[in-house]
């Protein structure tokens, strides 16, 4: 068995840490392999005397799935991914016993009409928020469009975040942002936050268009049901930005991300960059994070793609 890929981690109410990876299962000849979804548990890891002997990992969908990720509210879990095998769905599964048991809930796709028509076969999820006070779960991810865009291209230039308030037995995608035709916000990943003080729900993500790319953001203060007119958070010198990654809490939001000074070429010059609002985005204040240079030349993007 070959693992390790995609981890992603969390801690419960009772400290105990929570983790999803891809795995992958191979057949003792070496002639077929599956790439499967484990849930990690490691009770105690917060406490002094813990071990990584304390953890217990077990596959929990082997049908052919990546990009997992977890989140936790209180003693309850949630790990989603993607069906790489039929359909690209955002499958989402809970524990409701601090991690050590899982069952299958509904997807961040299905029955919402054409939003299920334009994801399937045709987007990529960023990770899972949970609000500890509403208890509703919230999804990202990019899509793109049917017709002849349709498993033609990965220029998914819409970006949706859909919730459930019923521990994901149900969902309700809202699209957040409609990219021009053949531009993406596929680059990996879309992130979206919940403050847990105010109730806010925020998500970004970055572009890649022939007009630039940028860190974009949006809020919501009605629990995802709808949504702010994205704004462009990156400005001078970070002219290019992308991996933007969002976190908030007591109403301040604060985005991080990858900048440079001119476009994502084999010149260009990288920094990390924090962007900070306590207006939900109708200031941000930028600052360089990183004391030198993290990355020169180009960036990848779309993982393996």
């Amino acid at each position: 068995m070959i693992g390790g890929g995609d981890a992603s981690i969390a801690f419960d109410s009772s400290g105990n840490l929570v983790a999803t990876t891809i795995v992958i299962p191979i057949n003792q000849p070496f002639r077929a392999a599956q790439i499967s979804v484990a849930a990690i548990r490691c009770p105690g890891a917060t406490s002094d005397d813990f071990t990584t002997a304390d953890c217990a990992a077990r596959i929990i969908d082997a049908a052919g799935n990546d990009r997992p990720w977890i989140a936790t509210d209180g003693s309850t879990a949630y790990i989603s991914y993607h069906d790489a095998a039929n359909g690209a769905l955002v499958r989402v599964q809970r524990s409701d016993d601090d991690g050590i048991t899982w069952k299958r809930v509904s997807n961040a796709l299905t029955g919402a009409g054409r939003t299920t028509g334009n994801s399937t076969f045709n987007n990529i999820s960023g990770p899972l928020a949970t609000d500890p006070v509403s208890h509703n779960v919230y999804s990202i991810f990019a899509a793109g469009q049917t017709g002849i865009l349709k498993a033609k291209t990965a220029a998914w230039n819409d970006v949706y975040v859909s919730h459930s308030t019923d521990g994901g037995a149900h969902w309700a995608p809202v699209k957040v942002y409609a990219g021009p035709l053949l531009s993406t916000n596929a680059n990996v990943f879309p992130s979206v936050a919940v403050d847990s003080t105010t109730g806010g729900v925020y998500a970004t993500w970055s572009n890649a268009s022939a007009t630039g790319t940028n860190v974009y953001f949006s809020y919501s203060t009605d629990d995802g049901a709808t949504r702010s007119t994205p704004l462009i958070v990156n400005s001078a010198p970070a002219n290019t930005a992308l991996f933007p990654w969002v976190a908030a809490y007591n109403g301040v939001v604060e985005v991080a991300y990858y900048g440079t000074g001119g476009v994502n070429d084999s010149s260009a010059v990288w920094n990390t960059y924090l962007a900070q609002t306590s207006d939900n985005g109708s200031t941000f204040t930028q600052s360089v994070v990183s004391s030198s240079s993290n990355h020169t030349g180009v960036i990848c993007t779309e993982g393996v793609g």
